[in-house]
C-alpha cells in the first residue's frame, strides 16, 4: 500500500469515526480486488477559498470490475453482492454527511474510487 498524504492536517466537517468507517471500508474493497498488485490513497486538502472541497482517492491498478458491477456500487447494500457491499456502504456512509463517491474504471483495468468530503468552510470570513 502506498500512501501520499499532505505534510499538515487536512479539515473537513466530518465526524472521526465515519470517516475512518469510509477509508476503512475502501481500502479492504481495495485489498480484495487488488490480489498481488500495490493500492495507492491519496489526500487532496481544501483550497484556500472553500471552491475545492478535502477529497481523497483510492487507487487499485490491477483492478478489474464489470459495468453491471459498477452500477452494483449505487444500489442498496443488502442488494448487491459480497464483494462490492463494501463500496455500496462507503457511499451510502459519504452521501450521509454530505459528500460524494464516485468509481471510474481504466479501459482494461483498474479502479479508482473518489471521494469528496463537505468543505470545512471559511471559519476566519
Amino acid at each position: 500500500m502506498k500512501l501520499e498524504l499532505p505534510g499538515e492536517a487536512v479539515l473537513a466537517r466530518t465526524g472521526q469515526r465515519r470517516t475512518r468507517q469510509v477509508l476503512l471500508l475502501l481500502l479492504a474493497h481495495a485489498a480484495d480486488c487488488a490480489g498481488e498488485g500495490e493500492v495507492r490513497l491519496t489526500l487532496a486538502p481544501p483550497d484556500d477559498f472553500g471552491d475545492e472541497p478535502p477529497r481523497f482517492q483510492v487507487v487499485t491498478p490491477e483492478a478489474r470490475l464489470s459495468e453491471r458491477e459498477l452500477r452494483s456500487v449505487f444500489l442498496s447494500p443488502m442488494l448487491v453482492g459480497a464483494t462490492h457491499r463494501r463500496l455500496a456502504r462507503a457511499r451510502e456512509l459519504v452521501e450521509s454527511v454530505g459528500g460524494s463517491l464516485t468509481v471510474e474504471r481504466g479501459a482494461e483495468a483498474g479502479l479508482t474510487v473518489s471521494v469528496e468530503l463537505p468543505a470545512p468552510g471559511l471559519a476566519c470570513w
